[in-house]
C-alpha cells in the first residue's frame, strides 16, 4: 500500500513538473504599433488592467514627423504633416485576459476584447504648390508658385474587436479590427493669394490628418510587461 501510494504521489510530481507554471497576466504593458512607421508616425502606449484582468485602459500618444525641408503640398502620393495626437481606449475582455495550456502543457496568456475609442490630434504643414496653366489669349504656359502654411485639427471615435496573446511568455501580441468616424477642422493661408478664377485643394486620404469621415481601424501592436 505504501509502495502504491508512493508511485501515485511520484506521478503527480511528475506530471506538475512537466506542465508550466500558470500564468498571471502583469497590471501594466507598455506597448508600440509598428504599422504606423509607414505613414511617418512613432506610436506607443501603456495599457492598465484591473485586478481581475477582464477590463483594461489604454492611453497612446503619436509623434509624426515627415523628415523634408521643403515638402510640395498636395501630392497625391506623399504627405508630409507634422504634429502629436493621443488616444484612450476602453477594453472589456469578454472571458477575461487568462492563462490557457498548450496540449503540451506550456502557458499562455489570452483573451478576446471589444473596445471602443476616443482620439484627437494637432498637425502643421507648410510646403509650396507649383501649377502650370495655359493662356489661351497668348498661347503660353504660366507656372504659379503658391506656398501654404496648412493647420488640421481633428477628432476621431469608434471600435474595435481585438485578440490578445502572449508568446515566449514575455512578448504580447494584439490584433484588433474595427472601424469609426473622423471629423477635421483645416485651415490654410495661401502666399499669394489665389485668384478667385483658381481654385487649389489638397488631396486628403484616408491615412491623411485632414481626413474626415467613416474610416477602417487595424492593424497589431506588440508589448512588454512595466
Amino acid at each position: 500500500m505504501k509502495i502504491l501510494l508512493f508511485i501515485l504521489l511520484l506521478l503527480a510530481a511528475i506530471s506538475a513538473f512537466s506542465q508550466d507554471e500558470a500564468l498571471l497576466a502583469p497590471r501594466a504593458l507598455f506597448k508600440s504599433v509598428p504599422q504606423n512607421f509607414a505613414i511617418h508616425t512613432l506610436k506607443v502606449g501603456v495599457e492598465f488592467f484591473n485586478k481581475s484582468r477582464t477590463k483594461s485602459y489604454c492611453l497612446f500618444l503619436s509623434g509624426r514627423l515627415d523628415g523634408h525641408s521643403d515638402s510640395q503640398l498636395f501630392s497625391y502620393d506623399d504627405d508630409f504633416y507634422k504634429g502629436m495626437s493621443g488616444e484612450f481606449q476602453y477594453r472589456k475582455y469578454l472571458s477575461g485576459f487568462k492563462n490557457q495550456q498548450t496540449k503540451r502543457g506550456k502557458s499562455y496568456l489570452q483573451g478576446i476584447y471589444i473596445a471602443g475609442y476616443l482620439s484627437g490630434g494637432s498637425y502643421l504643414n507648410k510646403g509650396k504648390f507649383s501649377n502650370t496653366r495655359h493662356d489661351y489669349n497668348t498661347g503660353q504656359s504660366i507656372r504659379t508658385t503658391i506656398y501654404v502654411d496648412e493647420s488640421v485639427i481633428n477628432w476621431g471615435t469608434g471600435f474595435t474587436i481585438g485578440f490578445h496573446r502572449t508568446f515566449w511568455k514575455v512578448l504580447f501580441f494584439d490584433a484588433y479590427l474595427g472601424g469609426g468616424v473622423q471629423i477635421s477642422e483645416i485651415e490654410r493661408n495661401y502666399s499669394p493669394s489665389i485668384p478667385t478664377a483658381y481654385y487649389y485643394s489638397s488631396y486628403n486620404g484616408i491615412m491623411t490628418p485632414g481626413y474626415q469621415g467613416i474610416m477602417p481601424k487595424f492593424g497589431v501592436s506588440l508589448g512588454v510587461s512595466l
